[in-house]
């Protein structure tokens, strides 16, 4: 019985070193993103003297993954396992959103779900496309929101502003920084363009 053990010991020891070089040898070379979108503009100089509600941002079921998303010829489409955004990509592009429109003072307040603030207005949106497009000679990315404005003090919750926003934004090369840096150029633009049709659009309470 004795001997039985000791080899069963041996076993297992031999196992657990296997598997432990296994592991430490070849580490994954896993590379983490953010798409950090930052307004260095001046803030509006007349605001509106609103409470507004920005809700998180929805996103297509075909990109609500942290892993980068690549589009090619015939339709095919693949994830980068070794390239991943470090959050899900609705929690960054909303965070980044609620840190632009705040900077921008076009509102007297900014708040978010859950709080006890009656909002005037709240602000939806969709990220319908964000990936790197490959189908093509030159690869570019793509990125494509819609949103929505929703009048909270209406009867039937209006929507008093809507308005879909796409860009495609050019690569020197396919890798996948170049992609992320695309992208943000990209969210930059929208963001860019929200704002200022925000201001257009004469909100009032």
């Amino acid at each position: 019985m004795k001997k039985y053990v000791i080899l069963f010991l041996f076993v297992a020891v031999s196992l657990t070193s296997v598997a432990c070089v296994k592991l430490g040898s070849e580490p994954l070379d896993k590379r983490f993103y953010q798409i950090t979108s930052t307004r260095n503009a001046p803030a509006v100089e007349t605001g509106y003297d609103i409470v507004l509600k920005v809700r998180r941002l929805s996103i297509s079921q075909l990109y609500n993954t942290r892993e980068l998303i690549y589009r090619g010829q015939n339709g095919r489409i693949e994830s980068d396992f070794y390239n991943t955004f470090f959050i899900p990509p609705a929690d960054m592009l909303t965070s980044e959103l609620r840190a632009w429109i705040r900077g921008s003072a076009l509102f007297s307040h900014i708040i978010e779900p859950g709080s006890m603030v009656v909002p005037d207005l709240t602000l939806e949106g969709v990220v319908n496309a964000l990936y790197g497009d490959y189908s093509l000679d030159t690869p570019a990315a793509v990125v494509e929101m819609q949103f929505f404005m929703v009048d909270e003090t209406s009867a039937n919750n209006d929507i008093i502003f809507s308005k879909t926003y796409s860009e495609r934004i050019p690569m020197a090369e396919s890798s996948a920084t170049a992609l992320v840096q695309a992208m943000t150029t990209g969210v930059h633009t929208i963001y860019t363009n929200l704002e200022t049709d925000l201001i257009s659009a004469g909100l009032k309470k």
